[in-house]
């Protein structure tokens, strides 16, 4: 039972389950298929084999089964699903379900349910001890119940087998909340009738290429419109792998420099290292860079990467300039030697900041080579915020310019949201976003008349937290919410994905190409595939408005690309794009991103 909290516990905050809402598909007799995958269900270990039967049922076509046959398998084998907390928070709710067994050695099989609150603790947990089948058994009916905590965040059910060798089959999940019972909508995968394809088409841009060297920017003039009064626009990925949209968005960047004066291009990229190949592209230097060096991440090691910011060297041999920069803190190195050199003068300070990078690579090594974990005492955690307070105050204190001192405490600011992220209370990767949007809040306030291109994953840009597969607790906004917020009138929010062909990624043992899974009926790249155009800018912010009763289906919660920077199993998750982003750009087919030697 403790190992089902702790993986439970990791499942939520690692990201893999997405925010549900009250509309969300929960799939609870198995009948339906996302990918190679059970739509809405997901396991995070190997200890079983997992996988629908359809033999073995209750009703419909098939039944969930766990098949865990190594005698010596000591972890739990389980299963889950969310259920949408506002639908249920508060309220009494009845899972029932009906399992058979077959047990080999001693082992039980049972339902589970966890609620959490927004920090991610387990405030609730039944998985039916003292009533869970431990023999071999034909269909038995069993149930779990609660009345769902108010605090409660996140709430997650499934089926759960502890002990050793045991096969079991679970079917007929049922769900009632305060006594009725919760009816699921069923996933629409009829194709697109020729009326709503009509409608579709006319919250539709096409493009021509996707080549940021095609010689004809007319397609591209609809984006003067969408971006008149942007401050910020955000250009996301479904995938950090995919040359087409690497090259879209370069093509994009390119447009809006030149025809719609934005002056600043902002990647999801460590700030302190971004600032140090911005120096170079504006000294016309950047064939001194080494990207692999500079950028951490292999995602910008990669042709289409390099290609990006020589022509941006090459444009900024003329007027207006474009600067190059990155908004996230997931690395200390560049921000501590941005402050060492800067201090390099002041001999009074350097024991302490000696002290002081001592402490913060300590923590770096630990998190690296303990799985996330870092232990350090109290005292020393202390003696850390007490330096980054006295560095802090010697850097006011300098003769230093006002724009210098105000990039070193952004540099400090770095230093504080690494340690944070790392050792702090609370979701890691929530904080990520929220420090990610407070850096691209930092660039606005400290450029002239800024107009910013955002680079980063879907996920980050997006506006919403019902949409993009992340649990999070501690804030209900991604880095796109945060923005949005700053600036409600004033950013955009562009998403990208694509329907069919490959994509590079990592994999435990290599980073290489990979076949995308085609996208499936009932998916949104399924149903934009019929528009039969190879590439176009879908309006999503206009269909939200006007609401189309045609397009009922774009506004719905669907399952959309979301792969990052690692092979998924599973590439699609449920998801809401209207209220993720305001346009998203489709293309049909992706081609894998492309090493630099």
């Amino acid at each position: 039972m403790q190992s089902l909290k702790k993986l439970a516990t990791l499942l939520l905050l690692s990201c893999s389950i997405p925010t549900l809402s009250a509309q969300t598909y929960l799939n609870l007799d198995f009948e339906t298929m996302s990918g190679n995958q059970v739509r809405s269900w997901f396991t995070l270990n190997n200890a079983a084999v997992y996988s629908r039967d359809s033999v073995e049922k209750v009703s419909g076509d098939y039944s969930y089964k766990i098949n865990k046959t190594n005698p010596n398998e000591k972890r739990d084998a389980f299963f889950s699903n969310t259920l949408p907390f506002e639908l249920v928070k508060g309220k009494d709710i009845i899972l029932k379900g009906r399992i058979k067994t077959d047990i080999k050695e001693k082992a039980e099989a049972g339902l589970v349910l966890v609620a959490y609150d927004k920090m991610g603790k387990p405030i609730q947990f039944d998985d039916m001890a003292g009533k869970r089948i431990n023999h071999t058994s034909s269909w038995q009916e069993v149930s779990i119940s609660a009345k769902i905590d108010s605090n409660a965040a996140l709430i997650s059910i499934g089926g759960v087998c502890y002990g050793g060798a045991i096969t079991a089959w679970f079917d007929d999940f049922e769900l009632f909340i305060d006594g009725q019972k919760y009816i699921t909508p069923v996933p629409r995968t009829a194709p697109l009738t020729k009326n709503e394809l009509a409608v579709l088409k006319k919250y539709c841009y096409p493009l021509k290429s996707f080549d940021p060297n095609f010689n004809n920017d007319a397609d591209l003039s609809i984006l003067k419109k969408l971006t008149k009064d942007a401050k910020i626009v955000a250009l996301g990925e479904s995938s950090h792998g995919s040359s087409e949209i690497f090259k879209m968005k370069h093509r994009i960047i390119k447009y809006l420099t030149q025809y719609d004066n934005f002056n600043m291009l902002a990647f999801e990229a460590n700030m302190p290292e971004s600032n140090t190949l911005n120096k170079a592209i504006m000294n016309q230097q950047f064939d001194q860079i080494n990207l692999m060096k500079t950028l951490y991440f292999w995602t910008w090691h990669t042709t289409e990467i390099r290609n990006l910011l020589n022509w941006v060297q090459d444009f900024n041999q003329g007027k207006p300039k474009i600067e190059f920069a990155g908004f996230d803190m997931q690395f200390y190195k560049g921000a501590i030697e941005e402050v060492k050199k800067a201090l390099q003068t002041n001999t009074d300070i350097q024991k302490d900041l000696y002290e002081f990078e001592y402490f913060i690579s300590t923590i770096a090594y630990q998190y690296a080579n303990q799985n996330g974990k870092v232990s350090l005492p109290d005292e020393q955690i202390h003696r850390t915020t007490q330096l980054h307070t006295q560095l802090k105050t010697v850097i006011q204190k300098s003769d230093k310019t006002g724009t210098e001192k105000d990039w070193l405490l952004q540099n400090m600011r770095i230093l504080e949201q690494y340690v944070d992220q790392k050792i702090g209370d609370g979701n890691p990767e929530e904080k990520r976003d929220r420090y990610m949007a407070e850096n691209l809040l930092w660039l606005m306030d400290h450029h002239p008349d800024p107009r910013i291109i955002a680079w980063a994953h879907n996920g980050h840009i997006s506006k919403s937290n019902k949409t993009i597969d992340k649990g999070f607790f501690d804030s209900p906004m991604k880095m796109g919410g945060y923005i949005a917020d700053a600036f409600p009138d004033k950013s955009l929010s562009i998403g990208f994905t694509f329907y069919d062909g490959s994509y590079t990624a990592m994999d435990p043992n290599d980073i290489k190409p990979f076949p995308a899974e085609t996208a499936f009926p009932g998916t949104y790249e399924h149903f934009l595939n019929q528009m039969d155009e190879p590439i176009f800018i879908l309006d999503l912010k206009k269909v939200k408005a006007d609401k189309p009763v045609e397009l009922d289906w774009l506004l719905s919660t669907l399952p959309f690309r979301i792969v990052g920077a690692d092979k998924q199993a599973n590439e699609f998750r449920d998801t809401n794009i209207a209220d993720a982003f305001d346009y998203l750009i489709f293309i049909k087919t992706s081609t894998n991103s492309h090493f630099l030697n």
